[in-house]
């Protein structure tokens, strides 16, 4: 059995180690390491070796399967692979960001509002709020208002128990990053179609506190803030409501930048798998037409 565990390791894992001491030095190795005692990485390293030890008992069919599972694995946790998958459900990244919320200048014609989808925030405590992995969608909605690129923000989203509402959160943490309360709105919707409705009921009846603000245009220019791989659903939904907004992605899981090859990167984790299972959701809901 040690035999069978030097083999094991000596054919995989330290060759990783010692790659990635080799191209990112101690630290990196580190936490290479780390990523295999985590649960993902034991579940890996488990797989590798019931194939070492199926394959040196001349269990071949029992090996190839361990190989198999040991490979799918891989995949589902490695950037690789989830990139490509999270590409193509994301909204494109272009190459040159929209100036009045990337780089933080005005806009010549500023949106009469702009929509930040809920699911970006929620409470730790009764009276707190803290962003989560999406609250860029509060960040950029914030920069949106800060950078005189809308007029107005709607805040969106209805919580299935009645507590920790969305559109109250987004609202509350909006304000406390300076934004005026009398230029936020808010909507209901416990989904990303329901939310889709209330914008339409709104638009077509809107608060006279809002055309205080935008005018009485019959035709308001609207965007639509929310996370890169949603944007799709999110404008299908509002083609759907006959709504003509404009996409304003963000909280982008994919980026442009140029990287090097990495052997730590043949190690899958929790982060990678949770991305792949973004692009799985939105793969499915574009499949059944939600």
């Amino acid at each position: 059995m040690w035999r069978k565990l030097v083999v094991g390791f000596g054919l995989l894992p330290l060759p990783i180690l010692a790659t990635t001491y080799a191209q990112q030095g101690f630290i990196a190795a580190g936490r290479a390491a780390t990523s295999m005692a985590m649960p993902t990485g034991i579940a890996w390293l488990a797989l590798w070796l019931l194939t070492i030890h199926a394959f040196s008992v001349g269990k071949m069919r029992t090996a190839a399967c361990c190989f198999l599972l040991f490979l799918a694995w891989t995949l589902s946790g490695t950037p690789f692979t989830t990139d490509s998958a999270i590409k193509l459900v994301e909204y494109p990244l272009e190459e040159s960001p929209h100036p009045a919320f990337e780089k933080r200048t005005p806009a010549s014609t500023p949106f009469d509002a702009v929509v930040t989808l809920g699911g970006s925030a929620s409470l730790i405590l009764d009276d707190f709020a803290e962003i989560n992995d999406d609250g860029e969608r509060i960040v950029s909605a914030a920069q949106a208002y800060h950078a005189r690129a809308t007029r107005t923000l709607i805040t969106t989203g209805t919580s299935t128990d009645g507590m920790d509402n969305p559109a109250e959160v987004s609202r509350e943490l909006l304000i406390s990053l300076g934004v005026p309360p009398e230029v936020i709105f808010s909507i209901d919707g416990a989904n990303t179609k329901a939310e889709m409705k209330s914008l339409a009921e709104f638009l077509d009846s809107p608060p006279s506190e809002w055309l205080d603000i935008v005018g009485r245009d019959s035709s308001p220019e609207i965007g639509l803030i929310t996370s890169a791989f949603h944007i799709p659903r999110a404008m299908r939904l509002a083609s759907g409501q006959g709504l003509a907004l404009t996409p304003l992605p963000c909280a982008f899981r994919t980026s442009k930048t140029s990287k090097p090859w990495l052997a730590s990167d043949l190690i899958p984790n929790a982060d990678n798998q949770l991305k792949l299972g973004i692009a799985m959701k939105e793969m499915l809901a574009a499949l059944l037409g939600r």
